[in-house]
């Protein structure tokens, strides 16, 4: 059952796909220093992984396909090499969807519950959900620590993007009803600039205040093909939900349906 799978998360290899699919930033640019205080790095063995977001004290919402082993998550990072100021966490529950499906990648959603506290500051600071699906040719941003080739660059690295149509993007000539609805699509606002291997897991920050619409999930081979754009999951739209309002009470881990209060 689903309880038992929690008790294993931990200790879960990534699924076939997360080669194809941890993304990174083609064309962005350095974020200004601690300017998203809800970046976190999920690391294995003290490597970088996946990137993610702080939601409150305790919880940190990622892809699911970003489990490693021996997993941690440090909160506070502006450059993977510099840990001054941060906090490291090993984590006590990790929580994948339960209609995560590893094979299309629908529902690439992981909560994983921090062992301890954040101690929220300046560079320590969550960030709220989205309560709608951000609107076609919405302004959202994204950011990681991704490099070209499969390597990581030492400082975060953000950009900005669009808000594509999911028709469109659905459409033969695109991902060919290869998209549930349950994802967005999006495109960087300059050409050539893109997601793609190295760092998914990171949020999909859209409006303002900036709070998360989506999860990095998935590329196309080439990063920067048009007709191939990234793809994250959706946090608004996943059956039962992020936040409190989530349904399928009797069949969801308390996780799926707590208030994200700190």
């Amino acid at each position: 059952g689903f309880t038992d799978l929690l008790s294993l998360a931990v200790g879960w290899a990534p699924p076939p796909l997360a080669a194809r699919s941890r993304l990174y930033i083609i064309g962005g640019h350095e974020a200004k220093p601690h300017s998203r205080p809800y970046m976190v790095s999920v690391q294995s063995k003290g490597v970088h992984v996946c990137g993610g977001a702080l939601l409150n004290s305790r919880w940190v919402l990622t892809a699911a396909h970003c489990i490693p082993q021996g997993m941690t998550v440090v909160v506070g990072l502006h450059r993977l090499r510099e840990h001054r100021g941060t906090q490291s966490f090993s984590i006590r529950n990790a929580c994948p969807h339960p209609d995560y499906n590893e094979d299309t990648l629908e529902n690439d959603l992981l909560l994983l519950q921090l062992e301890g506290k954040v101690k929220s500051n300046k560079k320590h600071r969550p960030i709220a959900l989205m309560r709608r699906e951000p609107a076609l040719g919405t302004a959202c941003s994204l950011a990681g620590w991704g490099g070209r080739w499969g390597r990581l660059v030492d400082a975060l690295q953000e950009l900005e993007v669009t808000v594509l149509d999911a028709r469109m993007c659905n459409n033969s000539r695109f991902w060919d009803g290869g998209l549930a609805p349950t994802m967005i699509c999006f495109q960087g606002r300059g050409r050539g600039e893109a997601p793609t291997k190295g760092d998914s897991g990171g949020p999909l920050v859209c409006g303002r205040p900036p709070r998360v619409a989506g999860v990095m999930s998935f590329s196309g081979p080439d990063p920067t093909d048009r007709l191939k754009p990234p793809v994250a999951t959706s946090a608004v739209k996943a059956p039962g939900g992020v936040g409190p309002r989530g349904g399928h009470r009797s069949a969801h881990p308390k996780a799926w349906r707590r208030d994200w209060g700190t």
